[in-house]
């Protein structure tokens, strides 16, 4: 049984990576928000980053301890009899377990296991992305009691009110457990997602473990200066795209299920000035923006990043960016790279925003991206050089593999990568489509047979090509990403990231 006043442990779990990966901190602003409208309501609640422990853990063991696992992948974090004795002492009778991150499954169902061996009577709670696409095998692990469905600001109240008021948590909407040998959802109900984002909480930043971040100095796996206090920040949620590879775009065609949360939805500008303030006081410096589209409204942004300059504040980087939106209509009615746009995102203090080019081929981006770069449209390019001029720094991301793709048209893309660094782009990142729960082409890789029903969640890696009967085979696709990357990039770049890399900075610690 509950006790009467609750106290809730949310936690970012220990990571797992691939030697060559580049580790960082989690720190991402889903449980902060949970724990803003729990401690609203009137609970106790604490977060713990697993990844860099608590603030009696060093670092030296936790974030740089680094243990190679059977299964190939470096782990990262507070060891398991850590978590245990740091689960014992904080007395706590609920856990939630952030899972957002498809191959991190194994590290979320781990500190569920942890939780339980200290006491099977702790209500274990998951949430996110890959929690809710992925529900019956959290469920039928016997270590999860609890899926949330969707954005977790209401759930999560609702869910302990229920537990503190000793009422089965069963009566709860918006969740999924098992009952009777069997998975039971209990679907959201109307106003349980918040439409207007104003009403929601203000992230509860103020529980991050800053000073742990500042000496790793990685703020979503780029490499920072030490000392240096960086912080996530959302000033919208959901994207008015229909990416087939995003890990949302199930919901996209069927958004009753989720409540509608691919749905695009802005704060109001002088709320992103407020949290804006809140991250001042608690002498952030640099800001990482995780919207899926940030730029989308010109006039918006621009009101919000000359405030943000006006602040003193640096910018990480984006999350995320469309192409499409650095163009304008000429007078003449002829679209065109904004420059202007570009040069008051470098004034705000954009030195860097990361370009998701994604694929040369057009047949490819129609498919998959909703046709939301045209290449005959768009120079990109000119684009590059534009940008760099300006004084921005744009890395690109390029995907190849994808089931029906051809070896000519991955080729395409390897071709332009090559000339998008020659004009200016510091590096291309070759990245394999992967076909996460939720989005889909997970659905069409179970359905065309590319990925089987029992996948290793393991293996949902961008390094890997994890689709099989695809037209040009796995091994060949790996081998073209692996050559590309080499190829395209400058030997300095190639030798920064290995230095930079989970393996790197293991044998230096």
């Amino acid at each position: 049984m509950i006790s009467k006043e609750p106290k809730i442990l949310l936690v970012y779990p220990p990571n797992q990576l691939m030697p060559i990966e580049t580790p960082r901190p989690d720190g991402s602003l889903g449980p902060l928000y949970l724990a803003s409208a729990l401690e609203q309501a009137g609970f106790e609640v604490d977060i713990l980053d697993a990844s860099v422990g608590s603030t009696k853990d060093n670092l030296s063991e936790t974030f740089f301890r680094t243990i190679l696992q059977p299964n190939g992948l470096m782990r990262i974090g507070m060891s398991t009899e850590s978590l245990k004795t740091f689960v014992d002492l904080g007395k706590y009778n609920i856990v939630g377990i952030h899972s957002n991150f498809t191959p991190q499954t194994r590290m979320a169902l781990e500190v569920a296991s942890c939780v339980k061996e200290v006491n099977p009577n702790i209500l274990t709670v998951t949430g996110g992305v890959n929690a809710r696409s992925l529900a019956e095998r959290f469920l039928r692990s016997g270590l999860i009691d609890v899926v949330a469905l969707a954005e977790g600001e209401k759930t999560i109240v609702d869910l302990v009110r229920a537990l503190a008021a000793e009422q089965s948590f069963k009566n709860v909407d918006g969740i999924s457990f098992m009952s009777e040998g069997k998975m039971t959802t209990n679907p959201l109900r109307t106003g349980q997602i918040h439409g207007v984002l104003d009403e929601l909480p203000f992230p509860a930043w103020h529980k991050l473990p800053f000073d742990k971040y500042e000496q790793i100095a990685s703020p979503h796996g780029v490499i920072a200066k030490h000392n240096l206090r960086y912080a996530p920040i959302m000033t919208s949620r959901g994207c008015p795209y229909h990416c087939s590879y995003c890990h949302i775009s199930i919901d996209k065609t069927d958004p009753a299920t989720s409540g509608n949360i691919g749905n695009y939805r802005i704060k109001s500008v002088d709320r992103v000035l407020e949290e804006m303030s809140i991250l001042k006081s608690l002498k952030v410096k640099k800001l990482y923006f995780e919207d899926d589209s940030l730029l989308a409204k010109k006039s918006r942004v621009k009101e919000i990043f000359e405030k943000v300059l006006g602040m003193g504040f640096e910018i990480a980087n984006v999350n995320g960016v469309n192409l499409v939106h650095f163009l304008h209509r000429s007078q003449q009615g002829k679209l065109c790279i904004d420059r202007d746009y570009l040069e008051l995102l470098h004034s705000a203090g954009f030195d860097q925003i990361v370009f998701p080019v994604e694929s040369a081929s057009q047949r490819i981006l129609d498919k998959y991206a909703t046709g939301k770069l045209n290449h005959t449209v768009l120079d990109v390019a000119q684009l590059v050089k534009i940008a760099t001029d300006v004084g921005i720094l744009c890395p690109i991301n390029m995907m190849i593999g994808f089931p029906d793709e051809t070896e000519a048209e991955m080729m395409q893309s390897i071709e332009l990568g090559k000339k998008l660094v020659n004009n200016g782009a510091p590096y291309c990142t070759f990245f394999i489509p992967i076909p996460f729960p939720g989005s889909s082409l997970f659905e069409l890789a179970i359905r065309g047979g590319y990925l089987e029903q029992d996948f290793d969640t393991d293996l949902l890696n961008w390094k890997n090509a994890v689709m099989k009967n695809t037209i040009v085979p796995p091994e060949r696709i790996v081998a073209l990403r692996d050559w590309a990357w080499r190829t395209v990039n400058t030997e300095e770049h190639v030798q920064m990231r290995l230095k930079q890399s989970t393996a790197s900075r293991w044998s230096d610690h």
